[in-house]
């Protein structure tokens, strides 16, 4: 292996084991180790897809949607191209400071840099692509290194904040005070904190026992109060030529379908939507959503 890209072994997090066609690592960023999986050709790649999780997530939401796009990858004769996916701090066995200032978006921006410096982007520029609070952090990662990435792409992200509710006003408050299962009891109010049989189901349970209470204090947060950098976005495509993808489900309960279109239009690109997915929608419709990822790639 390239010694740039010595990185330590770790253990898989979760209730999935890992794809036979990927393996799992630390990278050893300012904050600490961040937990990463990447296919086993990440060391002699020519193309790298670096994958940036969402709110309550880590690493392994993308293992059930990384054997599809794998797939899709060698039958298109992409046996150069490597994926990764890290999780940021915080989230499930990455480095998580006990610090509730620690977790500010500037502090999740400044790691994904990091990030793809380590992982050798300054001589193979990144494909980036992020997923909701993924993709908020995506879209700063490429104005404050442009020259780091090759394109970027973000999905079931909006440009704008969440709309903010009384019920979410009061999240990070709650989450300080009782801490991260508060989460997994109000998205699965009708289960126990118990081994869970669905694997996406127990994943989360473990995600939120293992997850920090300020990195998701400090999200839920900040992602009612961001703001919208499409103004610099359609400046930096212009300016750097860098590639920018807006995908989305078109049942997506976090934001209006307008809000990735109104930004799509801004941009002067045509989002990619897909009929049956929701915010997930990697999972959803994963053939489809594989397919049209790598042939915006190809593109590129």
């Amino acid at each position: 292996m390239n010694d740039k890209l010595r990185f330590p072994r770790v253990p898989q997090f979760g209730p999935f084991d890992t794809p036979e066609f990927m393996r799992t690592f630390g990278i050893d960023c300012s904050v600490g180790r961040l937990t990463a999986m990447a296919s086993r050709n990440l060391d002699t790649a020519r193309r790298v897809a670096v994958f940036i999780p969402g709110f309550t997530g880590s690493k392994e939401d993308f293992i059930p949607f990384f054997p599809y796009l794998w797939r899709e990858l060698r039958s298109t004769g992409h046996d150069d191209f490597a994926i990764v996916a890290y999780s940021q701090r915080g989230q499930a066995d990455s480095a998580a400071p006990n610090d509730r200032n620690a977790y500010e978006l500037d502090d999740f921006v400044a790691d994904g840099c990091e990030v793809l410096e380590r992982l050798g982007a300054a001589d193979r520029p990144i494909d980036l692509v992020g997923h909701s609070f993924g993709g908020v952090v995506a879209r700063r990662v490429a104005l404050r290194r442009p020259e780091l990435l090759r394109s970027l792409t973000v999905f079931d992200s909006g440009a704008v904040p969440v709309k903010l509710s009384p019920v979410i006003k009061a999240g990070p408050a709650i989450i300080r005070l009782l801490g991260p299962m508060v989460m997994y009891w109000a998205y699965r109010p009708k289960l126990r904190d118990e081994p869970q049989a669905d694997r996406l189901a127990e994943l989360f349970r473990q995600c939120m026992h293992a997850s920090s209470k300020y990195h998701l204090a400090s999200v839920a947060d900040f992602m009612t109060k961001f703001s919208d950098v499409t103004d610099e976005l359609k400046m930096f495509h212009v300016k750097h030529g860098v590639p920018i993808n807006i995908m989305y489900g078109k049942n997506d309960d976090v934001w209006p379908n307008d809000v990735y279109d109104d930004e799509a239009a801004a941009l002067g690109i045509a989002p990619v939507a897909f009929d049956n997915a929701g915010h997930l929608a990697q999972d959803d419709q994963p053939k489809p959503f594989a397919k049209s990822l790598v042939q915006f790639w190809d593109r590129c």
